[in-house]
C-alpha cells in the first residue's frame, strides 16, 4: 500500500510573526524608486519534502536562506502592509507551486 503524505507548509502565525519583525526594519531608504513606499521583498523557500524553510530579504541574490529550497514565495512587505494576508500570500504561492509540479510530473508520464 502506498501512503501519500501531504506537504507540511510553513504555519501562517510563524510567517506573519516574521513579516512583524522585518516590517520594523523597514528604512526610509528602502525605495524601488524615489516616489515609491518604503518595502522590501520578502522570499520564503520551502521543500515539500521536508516540510523545511527559510527566507530572505531584498533581491532575489543567488545568497541567502531560500536560495537553497526549491519552492520559493516572494511578497512585498510595506510598514502598512497586513501580514497576516501576506503570509496567506506566501503559503497560497507555496501551494499553487506543488500542485503545478504535480501537474507537470503527472503529464510527462
Amino acid at each position: 500500500m502506498i501512503k501519500i503524505v501531504s506537504p507540511t507548509y510553513p504555519k501562517v502565525n510563524q510567517l506573519q510573526q516574521l513579516l512583524i519583525a522585518i516590517k520594523k526594519d523597514i528604512c526610509d531608504s528602502y525605495r524601488e524608486t524615489p516616489s515609491s513606499l518604503p518595502g522590501i521583498k520578502v522570499t520564503i523557500g520551502w521543500s515539500s519534502v521536508s516540510g523545511k524553510w527559510d527566507y530572505q530579504t531584498g533581491d532575489l541574490s543567488f545568497t541567502g536562506g531560500a536560495y537553497g529550497y526549491p519552492h520559493w514565495a516572494t511578497v512585498e512587505l510595506y510598514r502598512r502592509s497586513n501580514c497576516k494576508l501576506l503570509a496567506y500570500n506566501l503559503i497560497n504561492q507555496l501551494k499553487e507551486y506543488e500542485e503545478y509540479g504535480k501537474f507537470t510530473h503527472n503529464n510527462m508520464q
